[in-house]
């Protein structure tokens, strides 16, 4: 992705009000300035300039986990657009107002500059939002973090490049930085001896966009991973067929039936099943652990049916009529209402015959 692109996905996602979060609104011309304290960041790093970039995104985007998505994009992009063969962002360098006109840095300590702010927001985070009066005032989700421990890793691996021959001259100010997250229990020990083996690798450029590249699409289908473990565990608000709210009260899965007797104290009657099923008591929230290990201690139950050391005369299934189905064919099949497909068929062959 392009930095034009991120920066225009990171503005509009600023400018959009996120009903998930408790994140702020943003207004345009914030949002803008915003974009350009960054670009000015990377050019002036100075403390004044880092504290500005990190007080915005500790109370405007951490929040979000939208907004963090978002802001790692544009940073990486950002990041990768510092080149020596692209220095036109001289936003901060041009002597406006009282301050002199400055010379550029170099793209590898632009990279290294933008590397420092994202440092200083995961520094705050794990140490002044773990407990006292910041915690109550900013919040932030685990997933917020992973976004940014992910991001600062591809950050770091930028600015420890060397877009000359020799070694970069940002590469001792890199590995002190990882020395840090370690103190900080930010990363574990072998994750940052890991990460300072990476970035002292040598890389060309389109290399280490490869390798950055493979990196992001793992980081991907792992949130994919996670995010489809959590969502396995979340309960349906009705207890109806799966992406069918308005399962008919024949379609419905027998448990509701069962319900229905246990709390009206009569056997089952049609009209008394609701479409789409009976609501839940924890619709829509995550499964408490009792209830996940009665399912995974049900499932392998079930899984238990098909293995071929099982006893057939031991297995049992439930047709679509209720009828216990059973292996040994000799067992009788008759369900709750006396009905079974043998006995529906014997009453549809009977009824084709005359009556006389």
């Amino acid at each position: 992705m392009s930095v034009s692109v991120s920066k225009a996905v990171f503005t509009s996602t600023l400018l959009r009000r996120d009903f998930e979060s408790a994140a702020p609104d943003i207004s345009r011309d914030d949002a803008v300035l915003f974009t350009r304290a960054l670009s000015r960041a990377s050019n002036i790093c100075t403390k004044s300039e880092v504290k500005a970039c990190k007080d915005f995104i500790i109370r405007n985007v951490i929040p979000s986990i939208t907004r963090t998505t978002a802001l790692t994009k544009y940073l990486v992009a950002l990041s990768k657009s510092c080149t020596p063969s692209n220095a036109d962002d001289l936003e901060g360098l041009d002597g406006s107002g009282a301050e002199k006109s400055r010379d550029p840095p170099t793209a590898a300590f632009r990279r290294l500059h933008l590397l420092y702010i994202v440092h200083d927001v995961l520094c705050f985070m794990f140490t002044r939002l773990k407990d006292g009066p910041h915690a109550k005032q900013f919040t932030s989700s685990p997933a917020c973090t992973e976004a940014l421990k992910s991001t600062i890793q591809s950050l770091a691996h930028l600015a420890a490049h060397s877009d000359g021959n020799g070694p970069s001259a940002t590469l001792a100010s890199v590995q002190m930085i990882i020395t840090y997250w370690e103190k900080l229990s930010i990363f574990t020990l072998e994750q940052c001896s890991d990460l300072s083996s990476s970035i002292t690798t040598t890389r060309t450029w389109e290399d280490l966009d490869r390798h950055l590249a493979s990196k992001e699409a793992k980081a991907i289908l792992d949130e994919q991973r996670r995010k489809g473990e959590e969502s396995k565990w979340i309960l349906p608000r009705q207890h109806h067929l799966p992406y069918d709210p308005t399962t008919p009260w024949h379609d419905l899965p027998a448990t509701n039936a069962l319900y229905q007797k246990r709390t009206r104290g009569f056997p089952i009657r049609a009209n008394a099943l609701k479409p789409g099923g009976v609501y839940l008591q924890r619709g829509g929230q995550q499964a408490s652990e009792s209830l996940r290990r009665d399912v995974e201690q049900l499932h392998r139950e079930a899984l238990r049916c098909f293995d071929k050391y099982t006893d057939a005369k031991e297995v049992k299934d439930v047709d679509a009529l209720g009828s216990v189905v059973w292996k040994d064919r000799e067992r009788p099949t008759r369900n709750y209402y006396g009905f079974t497909y043998e006995g529906i068929a014997k009453r549809k062959e009977a009824d084709r015959q005359p009556a006389w």
